[in-house]
């Protein structure tokens, strides 16, 4: 058998467009550009059907408190059966979480409420009043309680939408490789 003897060309170039696609497209960075809006974007049909199983209750705060929320995930997400170590950004459809300096103002304007009831009721209002519609019963409404049978939503959701979760993902990442193509030309 003869030898055959080949050269390939632009290694170097394809090894640079690979780079930058990676700093664009794949960013590690806190504030991702492309992905966490991605992951975001593409979670939208979960929170939508979640939104239409949740149980409501006469205030709909539980229904007003869900958002997705789009990040890097940290060690404690890693640590999770549903988060791998090597997700580069993750999505979740959850109750809107309530920043510490908030929880610190609400104990300041409650803190003369002695009664524990009037207190969370206290409490509550305050986060209504920012706009954060906190509902502890969440958890309660998904898992179920002693008192209470659970009335799953948010696992019911991501199951139900998952394929399309997935389309989607798909679909846009293409359109911001395409539009880094584009770029490109």
């Amino acid at each position: 058998m003869a030898g055959y003897t080949f050269q390939v060309k632009g290694l170097s170039e394809t090894q640079a467009v690979f780079d930058q696609l990676r700093e664009e497209i794949g960013d590690k960075t806190s504030q991702s550009k492309v992905l966490v809006p991605v992951v975001k974007e593409a979670m939208k049909p979960v929170l939508s059907m979640a939104q239409s199983l949740v149980p409501k209750g006469d205030t709909e705060m539980l229904l007003k408190s869900l958002s997705i929320v789009g990040r890097r995930p940290t060690g404690k997400d890693k640590s999770s059966n549903y988060v791998n170590s090597n997700d580069a950004a993750i999505a979740i459809v959850t109750t809107k979480p309530i920043p510490r300096s908030m929880k610190k103002d609400a104990y300041e304007a409650t803190k003369h409420i002695t009664d524990k009831r009037l207190k969370a009721k206290a409490i509550k209002g305050f986060y209504a009043e920012q706009g954060i519609f906190y509902d502890a019963r969440a958890i309660a409404m998904e898992f179920g309680t002693k008192n209470v049978s659970a009335r799953p939503y948010l696992r019911v959701s991501l199951e139900s939408q998952a394929q399309q979760v997935s389309d989607l993902l798909g679909k846009l990442l293409q359109q911001k490789i395409e539009q880094y193509r584009s770029k490109m030309v």
